[in-house]
C-alpha cells in the first residue's frame, strides 16, 4: 500500500485541506509557514497514533479559524475538532479488509484507509452542561473532555501496530530531545524482522540475567541485591546507530543528517518522510543526496519538504506539490522538455521562481544588475515595494520559464534582446497576441528596432547624454564592436557588459540618472497592473 490521497479538516494552518500523493517521490514547496510540515506531522499522527496518544491540551493544534469561530458563538455544539483522512492506494493486501469500508468521507463508494478524529467526546455533554456557564464556553476550549480516536475506513479500531505502511519520519531541520534514540528504534524495527527482534531480545535479557546471577555475590548489600532497571532492558531502548565506530550524535551536523538519511533509504520501509534533507549539507552532499534518492528510492513512497531547489529540479519538477495560502497545486502537468531541461540544470533560483506571483525574467547579468536601480530613477516606486522578483534566465532558457509559467500561473515579464532580427520581433509579437487571447498573464518585451539589438544599446541610446564620458575609464577603447563602427561610449558598454553595469549602477555620476529604455518601461507598467 501507499498513502494515495489525504484530507485534513481543522488542524493547524488547515481548515479545509486535500492533496493527493504519487506512488513515488513528492517533493513539497512553499513558503514558509506553508504548512509543509503539518502535512508530514498529519501523516505521522495518523499511522504512528502520536501526540494525541496521551491526555495533554492540545488546544494549540486547532484551526485558529475555527477557534475564533467558536469564541463568537461558544457552545458544545460549535467547538472545534481535527479530523485527518488518510487514502490508502487500492492493490490489495492481507490486511485489505481491515481498512476497507464506508466509514469516511468517501461514502457511499468504499475506500481503504484510516480516519483519526480529535473531538469533544459526548458521553459528557450532560456533566460539562450542568457544571459550567455560558462563561466558561467562551474564555475555554474543554480539551480534558476531548477524545482521539483512531478507526480504519472498515469501521475498525485502529492500533500502530497493525500499520499497513512501514514509515519512517527524519526531521533534519532540528534536533530534537531523544532524536537518536527513537531514530535508532524505528529503524531497527523497520529492518529486522519480528522473529529475529524476539530472539535478540531475549538473548539480551538472558546475558543480563547470567550476569547478576555471576555476580550475585558483589551485587549483595546487606539485605538489598542491585539489579538492572527494566526499563533499561529493552533492547530497542538502548540502541544506538553508528558510522565507521562513531555514533552519528557525535557526527558533524551534515554528515548526521547525510547518515541519517542514507540509512532510512537504505532500510525496508514502504513510506520515508523527509523534514529539509538539505539541512547542514555542502552544495556536492546535497547533490549526492538527491543521487541517493534517485537510485534507492525504485519502491518507496517519499514525501520530501524543501527550500532547496536543487532538490526541487533533480527530483523532477512534475513529482512538485506547492503549498499555497491552504491549497496544494501540483506542477504534474509541466512539459515533459521543460522538466528535463531543468533536472539537467542547478537552477539555484527556480524556487524563487514559481513562488513569486510577479517575476521579471532578463537576459543576462546587466540586466540584472541595473533594473532595480532603474526602475527606482524612471518610476515612482521600487521593484521591492511591488513585490516583483527579478531573475536572470539566459536567452536561451525563457522558453522553459514560460511553459512553467504556465503552470504555477504567476505573472511573468520576460526581458529579452531582438539580436537585431525583424523575425524574433515579429514572433514576439505573435507570441504576445496568444499570450493576451488566452488570458495567460506572461509578456514578452524586446526593442521594436533592428538597431537596438541588445540591452546595452537601447539603455545608452535613452541616456546617451548622461553615458557620453564612461568610456573615459579605458582611453585605448576602440570606436567599434564586432568590427562594426559604433560610438566609442556605446563600443566601451557592448564590450565590457557587467563592468559597465556595476559602474552604472554604483557611481555618483550614473547612479541616479540613468533611466530605463522604453520598452522595458512599458513592461514593468504592464507587470505592475496584474
Amino acid at each position: 500500500m501507499y498513502i494515495k490521497h489525504m484530507k485534513i479538516k481543522g488542524f493547524k494552518k488547515f481548515k479545509d485541506f486535500t492533496i493527493d500523493f504519487k506512488k513515488h517521490i513528492n517533493v513539497l514547496i512553499g513558503e514558509n509557514e506553508a504548512g509543509k510540515s503539518t502535512i508530514l506531522e498529519a501523516i505521522d499522527i495518523v499511522l504512528n497514533q502520536k501526540v494525541f496518544n496521551s491526555t495533554n491540551n492540545f488546544e494549540k493544534y486547532f484551526n485558529n479559524e475555527n477557534v475564533n469561530q467558536y469564541k463568537q458563538s461558544p457552545s458544545i455544539d460549535t467547538l472545534p475538532k481535527i479530523e485527518i483522512e488518510l487514502f490508502f492506494s487500492d492493490e490489495e493486501d492481507l490486511n485489505y479488509e481491515y481498512f476497507n469500508g464506508l466509514h469516511s468521507s468517501s461514502n457511499p463508494v468504499p475506500k481503504s484507509g484510516i480516519n483519526f478524529i480529535y473531538k469533544f467526546d459526548e458521553n459528557y455533554r450532560d456533566l460539562l452542561e450542568s457544571m459550567y456557564d455560558e462563561s466558561y464556553y467562551e474564555n475555554f476550549i474543554p480539551t480534558d473532555y476531548y477524545m482521539a480516536e483512531w478507526v480504519t475506513f472498515a469501521g475498525r479500531k485502529y492500533i500502530n501496530k497493525k500499520s499497513p505502511i512501514k514509515n519512517v519520519l527524519i526531521d533534519n531541520s532540528i534536533r530534537k530531545n531523544n532524536l537518536f534514540d527513537s531514530y535508532s528504534k524505528r529503524i531497527f524495527n523497520n529492518n529486522i524482522e519480528v522473529a529475529d527482534r524476539q530472539h535478540l531480545s531475549y538473548q539480551f535479557r538472558e546475558n543480563i540475567q547470567n550476569f547478576l546471577n555471576e555476580n550475585n555475590k558483589q551485587l549483595n548489600i546487606k539485605d538489598y541485591d542491585f539489579g538492572i532497571d527494566e526499563n533499561k532492558t529493552v533492547l530497542e531502548n538502548i540502541l544506538d546507530l553508528k558510522s565507521d565506530g562513531v555514533s552519528i550524535q557525535n557526527k558533524g551536523k551534515g554528515k548526521e543528517n547525510l547518515i541519517k538519511t542514507e540509512i532510512a533509504l537504505e532500510v525496508e520501509s514502504d513510506l520515508i518522510l523527509l523534514e529539509e534533507p538539505e539541512n547542514h549539507l555542502s552544495y556536492i552532499n546535497t547533490r549526492k543526496l538527491i543521487q541517493d534518492i534517485q537510485n534507492m528510492c525504485v519502491e518507496a513512497q517519499m514525501i520530501i519538504t524543501t527550500h532547496n531547489p536543487l532538490i526541487v529540479s533533480r527530483l523532477d519538477l512534475r513529482n512538485t506539490i506547492w503549498i499555497n495560502k491552504g491549497k496544494c497545486h501540483s506542477l504534474s502537468s509541466v512539459p515533459d522538455e521543460t522538466a528535463e531541461y531543468f533536472m539537467k540544470t542547478d537552477n539555484m533560483q527556480l524556487l524563487n521562481f514559481i513562488l513569486a506571483q510577479k517575476v521579471i525574467l532578463v537576459e543576462g547579468n546587466s540586466e540584472y544588475i541595473l533594473l532595480p536601480q532603474l526602475v527606482k530613477n524612471s518610476l515612482t516606486y521600487t521593484l521591492e515595494e511591488k513585490n516583483i522578483e527579478i531573475l536572470s534566465g539566459g536567452g536561451i532558457t525563457y522558453k522553459n520559464y514560460i511553459e512553467l509559467s504556465k503552470v504555477v500561473n504567476n505573472n511573468l515579464l520576460v526581458i529579452t534582446d531582438n539580436d537585431g532580427d525583424q523575425e524574433t520581433i515579429d514572433c514576439i509579437q505573435e507570441l504576445n497576441e496568444e499570450f493576451n487571447n488566452s488570458g495567460t498573464n506572461i509578456y514578452i518585451k524586446c526593442s521594436d528596432s533592428v538597431n537596438e539589438f541588445t540591452f546595452e544599446v537601447c539603455l545608452f541610446y535613452k541616456n546617451e547624454s548622461n553615458l557620453k564620458t564612461i568610456s573615459a575609464i579605458k582611453p585605448g577603447t576602440q570606436a567599434e564592436y564586432r568590427k562594426v563602427p559604433y560610438d566609442k561610449n556605446l563600443a566601451y558598454m557592448l564590450k565590457n557588459k557587467t563592468e559597465a553595469a556595476l559602474r552604472i549602477s554604483e557611481e555618483v555620476l550614473y547612479k541616479e540618472v540613468v533611466v530605463l529604455p522604453v520598452y522595458i518601461q512599458e513592461g514593468i507598467e504592464w507587470l505592475i497592473q496584474r
